[in-house]
């Protein structure tokens, strides 16, 4: 499937669709055209009602001229929240392929995420249904104590506070979205700014943006993956704006 056939065929299947958040694509945007990569990107946001599809498309990094006529390598939908049309309308994408049982999607283990994959040609296109908001139990009293301490400490090393967001969010819950909120207030914390974009917790767009405004000219990749985020918070806003 080359590049404009799978922007044809999203732009049909999600036709209609507010999309929650301004496109991405780097072939574009000259602020990436350093970021060292062999890969272009697009990304895309739709949302209804409660819901969110996130779409990401990957091709070989060709010449902008030719990426049109490019084979897409991967086409990847994230369904987050909760939109019956979102998830009929991504199975429109993942039917223009063959159904396949998808071998690569075992190398992602039991993390919650429910996939479905199939082909065209050399595009594998994967649709991902994440997982909502459950009641879960909740970490011991100590634990929890101990691994929010390290991400409202100033002196606390980038790993450790990798290492503590990873295990704190073991738990979903009020208290742990308000740990990882004044972990931002700390300190730079790109996993706990990923895991509230997942969960869509709007208070964490400002520190997005923040992080957004430090970010160096030469340093593209993480204005990519800032950028990225911020769009996702964004759309993510707008669900709750349709209630």
């Amino acid at each position: 499937m080359k590049v404009s056939h799978a922007q044809a065929l999203l732009d049909s299947s999600f036709q209609g669709l507010e999309e929650g958040a301004a496109r991405m694509y780097e072939p574009a945007d000259p602020r990436f055209d350093e970021r060292m990569s062999a890969v272009w990107l697009e990304y895309r946001w739709y949302v209804h009602e409660r819901g969110l599809a996130e779409i990401f498309v990957k091709w070989g990094r060709v010449e902008k001229e030719a990426c049109a006529q490019t084979e897409v390598s991967v086409l990847r939908i994230h369904l987050l929240g909760h939109s019956s049309v979102l998830a009929e309308r991504a199975r429109r994408v993942l039917e223009a392929g063959t159904p396949t049982t998808g071998r690569l999607l075992e190398l992602f283990g039991s993390d919650g995420v429910k996939r479905e994959s199939s082909t065209d040609g050399p595009t594998h296109i994967t649709l991902e249904h994440w997982p909502s908001p459950a009641p879960q139990p909740l970490l011991p009293e100590e634990t929890f104590q101990a691994l929010s301490s390290v991400l409202v400490n100033p002196e606390a090393t980038f790993d450790d506070r990798h290492e503590a967001v990873d295990r704190l969010c073991r738990e979903r819950s009020p208290r742990v979205v308000d740990t990882l909120l004044a972990a931002l207030e700390v300190g730079p914390a790109p996993s706990a700014l990923r895991r509230l974009s997942e969960w869509g917790v709007p208070g964490a767009l400002p520190h997005v943006e923040r992080a957004l405004a430090a970010v160096a000219p030469d340093n593209p990749a993480d204005l990519w993956t800032l950028t990225a985020l911020q769009r996702r918070l964004q759309a993510w806003a707008r669900t709750f704006q349709a209630m």
